[in-house]
């Protein structure tokens, strides 16, 4: 039963992820109903808004109460909430379901990776590693259904059939979640804070890690395809198809990052993800446009940066005292959503600025930063 509560939680974070893609997805059709970019803009920030910081409250709740509740009740909040955007008749309606649609999506991450994270300590990098592998696939299929579907039916059918998603996903992890102990096996005496300095020391660096990690995440997913479609001149329908393989790529990067991270040590596998990554992003920079290059670039990309993402979380299990680790994780994903937001902002006045190889040269620099911060993790004990 717990390694099909383990599959349960992975495709319940791949449905929480589909759901936060589907407003941008579906923007193009959305738009003239609500009044232009700007509004439409403003919707989207309102759902991130609550999605980010409701792991704050929310990860103290984790603790304190059943994480296979709180899972199933982020599905059906979520599939309710889509269900109300897909009959909103009003500009207000539609608002309160995405406040909804980020409160439901917010209950999802700090009791999910609390559970990975108490499931287990000898395969903890494995299972978060199929918890970021549902992620991405989940983004994968709302990007391709939502844009399928609404361009032939309307952009409300996509709501409407992920909102009845939710519902199924929330029943199907009431049935198959099996509620994890206060620890995990093997994790006796070594996962609590024998001593509280190291253990903050240590808390404090990957914690930073993380948040340079987001800011990474959020600056480069927001200016790759435009980097490779008017800088490096490739058509943006291509541009676009490069961008998914590079995130498909990720998938079996997060797989294969958190078995190695089991097998040769968290540490390393960062190390290598990260100083990779710096180097490709300042590659990026100086290489030809050709369309081969750019392909195998982002595919190198694609791996190097999520390769790191279950390590960090199964380090992030194995810094946190079992006591609050739903705590740990709320506030892991609201430093990372919040914090670490501010490189859009920051890049696009690199660019308009400079030019936008200036915006990929902070982002090489912001993953060097990370790989320094790494080497201060210390080997575990």
């Amino acid at each position: 039963m717990r390694r099909a509560g383990v599959y349960a939680i992975a495709w319940s974070h791949g449905a929480m992820h589909a759901y936060l893609v589907l407003l941008p997805a579906l923007a193009p059709l959305i738009k003239a109903e609500v009044g232009g970019y700007a509004i439409l803009g403003l919707l989207i920030s309102l759902v991130f808004l609550f999605y980010g910081w409701g792991s704050l409250p929310v990860g103290i709740m984790a603790d304190r109460s059943q994480k296979r509740l709180m899972i199933a009740a982020s599905m059906l909040l979520c599939g309710s909430s889509s269900l109300l955007i897909a009959i909103a008749n009003s500009l207000p309606l539609l608002g309160a379901g995405l406040i909804l649609l980020g409160l439901g999506a917010s209950l999802y991450h700090p009791p999910g990776y609390a559970a990975i994270a108490l499931y287990t300590t000898e395969t903890r990098g494995r299972y978060m590693g199929i918890q970021g592998l549902g992620g991405l696939v989940g983004m994968a299929l709302s990007y391709i259904t939502a844009t399928s579907i609404g361009s032939m039916m309307g952009w409300r059918i996509p709501f409407l059939l992920w909102g009845l998603v939710g519902i199924a996903m929330g029943i199907m992890d009431l049935l198959l979640i099996s509620e994890p102990e206060g620890g995990a096996q093997g994790d006796e005496g070594h996962r609590e804070w024998i001593s509280l300095s190291v253990g903050v020391r240590r808390l404090i660096i990957v914690f930073a890690i993380i948040i340079l990690s987001g800011a990474l995440w959020s600056g480069v997913s927001s200016f790759l395809l435009a980097y490779i479609s008017e800088v490096k001149g490739v058509q943006l329908l291509i541009a676009g198809g490069l961008s998914t393989i590079s995130y498909t790529v990720g998938s079996i990067a997060q797989l294969i990052g958190g078995e190695l991270s089991d097998r040769i040590g968290r540490r390393i596998v960062i190390l290598i993800g990260f100083a990779a990554y710096s180097l490709l992003l300042f590659t990026l920079t100086k290489a030809p446009g050709s369309l081969p290059l750019m392909l195998l670039l982002l595919i190198l990309l694609g791996f190097s940066f999520y390769l790191t993402q279950s390590p960090i979380n199964a380090l992030l299990g194995d810094v946190s005292p079992r006591r609050t680790v739903g705590a740990t994780y709320g506030f892991n994903f609201a430093v990372k959503y919040g914090i670490g937001s501010f490189t859009p902002a920051l890049a696009g006045y690199l660019t308009a600025r400079y030019s936008m190889d200036y915006a990929f040269y902070l982002f090489s620099l912001i993953s060097l930063a990370a790989f320094l911060l790494s080497l201060l993790i210390g080997e575990e004990s």
